[in-house]
């Protein structure tokens, strides 16, 4: 088919890609199966017919605002809500007979391998937890740390983890050596140079974020662990943001230890997160709780942490089905494709600030400013009021602050504008 035609019936609706599970006559014609395969495609990128007849095939949003604030958590696609729900009343009917018989017996498997396929590490490295500052936490206290040894962070790692190493300097006596990040840098050379000029040889460990909650930015972690590496110190990596948004298996990282959310970007149902642990570092580490019964070397031992979920954990294989329909490398680009669209606007509107870079390494969906007249929180609130964009205010070190903005794959070119429009407005009051 040519592609004005299967635009044409795109734009009219009903249309999805194949997925395994539940019957496709809920989501599409049959006959138009066909057509989509291999529809998600790089060509794509800038197609906002494809993208429009995607949202109404795939998402079910509120047309209240324009809800430009997805860092938050994950809008699950339509298949995966399905999934979920299907999956409550199952374990519900179950009840016990479901979680004490079939779960590990039968289903637990088929997830532990859907994410290890997914995130590219083995099945024996993972561990799933109830987000990604969980996941963190137990590694952060797993680790053996001895009065005098320090750690590096930097001044926008999110403040849970910080939190959690302020309590080790409480708890262990360990020491904090904090360092400033640039909004927007001259180079990885120069990040990494900032976390080499800050150890001395009692540094323990480096904490990197992936990609900075608070704008966006993208953090060299491979430069910064490999540089980290021959010197012993350990790398944990915070990818609560980066995890099914940026194209990368977790080996890719070269670190041993990494958090994950799975609500995020992988689309989730909220409440999970994931934990990688380098196969011959599980016996290095500690539990954060009491547990009985498991190796050493087994990861199980760092996760007795009471019941988890089991509708939430089921919806694993449908979520990742979603995101290898779209396939990460096309997702990742026409999310930074939302992002480019608004920011390039930036630099001609009259007491703006962009505050994340943008060249295409160093930043995706995510992106924050500011305007120098209006305060950020007045700023988000007449967004919302007066052009219905919804958007969030962050706090940035140096008590200053910013409005992050961060799109989805169900967002459209338009509903940018309309934040321009805002943007454009609220400048000259």
């Amino acid at each position: 088919m040519k592609r004005r035609s299967l635009l044409q019936k795109l734009a009219v609706g009903a249309i999805s890609l194949p997925f395994i599970g539940r019957s496709l006559d809920e989501y599409l014609p049959k006959e138009s199966i066909a057509e989509w395969k291999g529809a998600f495609d790089l060509t794509k990128t800038q197609d906002e017919a494809f993208w429009k007849a995607f949202k109404k095939t795939h998402y079910d949003v509120s047309d209240k605002w324009i809800n430009l604030e997805n860092g938050y958590f994950g809008v699950q696609p339509k298949m995966v809500v399905d999934a979920y729900v299907e999956s409550i009343k199952k374990v519900n009917r179950e009840s016990s007979a479901y979680a004490r018989r079939t779960f590990n017996q039968q289903d637990l498997g088929p997830i532990m391998d859907t994410l290890a396929k997914f995130s590219g590490a083995a099945r024996e490295e993972l561990l799933i937890t109830r987000n990604a500052t969980e996941a963190l936490n137990i590694l952060i206290q797993g680790i053996d740390f001895q009065p005098g040894d320090e750690v590096i962070l930097n001044d926008q790692d999110y403040p849970s983890m910080i939190e959690a190493f302020e309590m080790l300097e409480k708890t262990k006596g360990i020491k904090i050596k904090r360092i400033e990040v640039p909004m927007i840098p001259e180079s990885d050379a120069q990040l990494v140079n900032l976390y080499q000029a800050a150890m001395t040889n009692k540094t323990r460990c480096i904490l990197v974020t992936h990609l900075i909650h608070l704008t966006g930015q993208i953090m060299p972690v491979k430069a910064i662990a490999d540089m980290a590496r021959p010197k012993g110190v350990e790398v944990i990596v915070d990818a609560a943001h980066s995890f099914a948004h940026l194209d990368f298996k977790i080996p890719d990282l070269g670190c041993d230890f990494v958090g994950v959310n799975l609500h995020k970007w992988f689309s989730a149902p909220i409440g999970m997160g994931l934990m990688y642990v380098k196969k011959n570092r599980i016996k290095d580490l500690s539990p954060m709780f009491g547990d009985v019964g498991q190796r050493e070397d087994n990861i199980n031992k760092l996760g007795h942490f009471g019941t988890l979920s089991f509708p939430t954990l089921l919806t694993v294989p449908k979520a990742a089905e979603f995101n290898n329909m779209v396939t990460i490398p096309v997702k990742e680009a026409r999310l930074r494709y939302l992002q480019n669209y608004w920011t390039k606007e930036i630099g001609g509107i009259a007491n703006a600030e962009l505050l994340t870079p943008t060249e295409a390494k160093r930043s995706c969906a995510m992106a924050t400013f500011k305007l120098r007249n209006l305060d950020a929180g007045e700023v988000i609130n007449r967004l919302y009021d007066d052009f219905g964009v919804f958007t969030v205010k962050r706090n940035l070190p140096g008590n200053e602050e910013a409005i992050r903005v961060t799109p989805n794959l169900y967002t459209s070119t338009s509903d940018v504008d309309r934040l321009l429009e805002g943007i454009q407005k609220l400048s000259k009051v």
